[in-house]
């Protein structure tokens, strides 16, 4: 592990992000503006590690919770290289549920911090501005959102969606690598193990209703991202 020359606090805590597997072609300023969009970041290191193939930083984000959407972006895309994200620190106090889930809406947070933002939003935002995330880290976002109730916006677009999954997918083409024909209400490997395991242990409708949420939420972060791009660009 590198001579960090971040000072690292004895006391365990939950704002330090530790992120492996970044390219040597990432520079500070490519890596430390991924990151944010979890939020304001108080300090950030970035050097080669041990084997001197890739890079790792260490972030210390000034709060818990962009810390937590800073972990749940672990195997994005940055330049040429999957990364992965987890707590520096395996023993620090997770999130509660009293400071994850308040009552903000979401305009209100979009007018306070970065921080206070759904993490599907977060995760929109970061589709916007052109990286890549894949289809199983935005519905770790959106499973998040719907533990603490924060995605408000996002969700409005569900019963648009819904309707219609099958022709909006065959328009849009959502999905990476869009689903075959035949397998259109199945859950891929690219959708979360919670989501996989609800559609195999329930037969019939159900898992076919399961698998159509699943599907529309996520469809709904790239449409969201899609209009988040489109007023950037007529800003």
């Amino acid at each position: 592990m590198p001579n960090w020359t971040i000072a690292i606090p004895e006391t365990p805590s939950p704002n330090y992000v530790l992120v492996k597997n970044i390219s040597l072609q990432s520079n500070e300023n490519t890596v430390k503006e991924f990151f944010l969009f979890c939020g304001k970041i108080k300090e950030f290191e970035l050097t080669k590690d041990d084997d001197n193939e890739h890079q790792v930083a260490l972030i210390s984000f000034e709060r818990e919770s962009a810390a937590k959407t800073a972990t749940l972006l672990s195997n994005a895309l940055i330049d040429d290289c999957h990364i992965t994200a987890a707590p520096y620190f395996s023993s620090a106090t997770p999130v509660g549920e009293g400071e994850e889930a308040g009552h903000t809406s979401e305009k209100e947070a979009e007018e306070t911090s970065q921080e206070a933002k759904p993490k599907s939003r977060i995760a929109a935002e970061i589709l916007a501005n052109g990286y890549m995330l894949q289809d199983q880290i935005v519905a770790k976002g959106l499973e998040y959102d719907g533990k603490y109730g924060l995605s408000n916006r996002i969700t409005g677009y569900l019963g648009m969606l819904q309707t219609n999954v099958r022709s909006i997918d065959d328009k849009y083409r959502i999905w990476d690598k869009a689903v075959e024909l035949d397998q259109k209400y199945k859950i891929q490997e690219k959708v979360t193990n919670a989501a996989q395991t609800a559609l195999q242990s329930q037969p019939g409708q159900k898992a076919r209703g399961i698998a159509e949420q699943t599907f529309a939420q996520i469809a709904a972060v790239h449409m969201e991202a899609t209009k988040i791009k489109g007023e950037k660009v007529a800003a």
